[in-house]
């Protein structure tokens, strides 16, 4: 017999999607969630099996930007509703998730009812937006994309570094991550940093978001 509601999260952060999805089927009767941690992966079995009642996906993921994800589940002419997720503390860029058709938007840092409230309000057919916390701005963060503005070039690692940025990742944390040392790391950024005109990593982040590098 099928589920009542079957649902696909896709974030590669684990840790926080293997305890969403089992705090949601101990909470939601009838609820299934199917994790994938490789938007590839989602979408390869999403072209064989488009059986879902809701999306749930991160913004910002290390192989596949979540806008591009959405955009890349609406080419494939999917009406299955869609829930997008942020741990950054940017703004979130709700105008696009809009145009790309998601249905709603949570922080990660809400609290489970919030959590839960999109996600019933959305599979009864309704919007639930929820904006990010409150974040500190400083002269860089009215960065706004202009046609006449050449467009950054960021070779693979620094993109890498950038995304982990996003995350919130620590200096020695990209090291590890990376398997490169902190030395290394700040040389990137400094060049991130120039490459971006900006003079802090909220900056640096917000920028990248708005021009489309994650």
């Amino acid at each position: 017999m099928r589920a009542t509601r079957r649902i696909a999260l896709v974030d590669d952060h684990r840790m926080f999607s293997d305890g969403f999805s089992a705090l949601l089927m101990q909470l939601r009767e009838g609820h299934t969630v199917e994790v994938f941690d490789d938007p590839v992966d989602f979408l390869k079995s999403f072209e064989a099996d488009s059986g879902y009642d809701l999306i749930i996906l991160d913004l910002v993921m290390r192989t596949m930007n979540g806008l591009a994800l959405l955009a890349a589940i609406r080419e494939r002419k999917s009406r299955c509703p869609v829930l997008m997720l942020s741990g950054i503390g940017a703004e979130p860029p709700l105008a696009e998730m809009k145009k790309l058709g998601a249905r709603g938007f949570v922080h990660k840092s809400a609290d489970t009812d919030a959590l839960f409230e999109a996600v019933d309000g959305i599979l009864a057919g309704q919007t639930r937006f929820f904006g990010a916390p409150d974040t500190a701005l400083d002269e860089d963060d009215d960065w706004q994309p202009r046609g006449d503005r050449p467009l950054p070039r960021l070779g693979q690692r620094q993109l890498e570094i950038v995304h982990w940025m996003a995350r919130g990742a620590t200096n020695k944390e990209v090291a590890a991550t990376l398997n490169i040392s902190e030395n290394t790391v700040k040389s990137h950024m400094r060049a991130i940093f120039e490459a971006l005109d900006v003079h802090t990593r909220t900056a640096c982040v917000r920028k990248a978001q708005a021009l489309g590098l994650i």
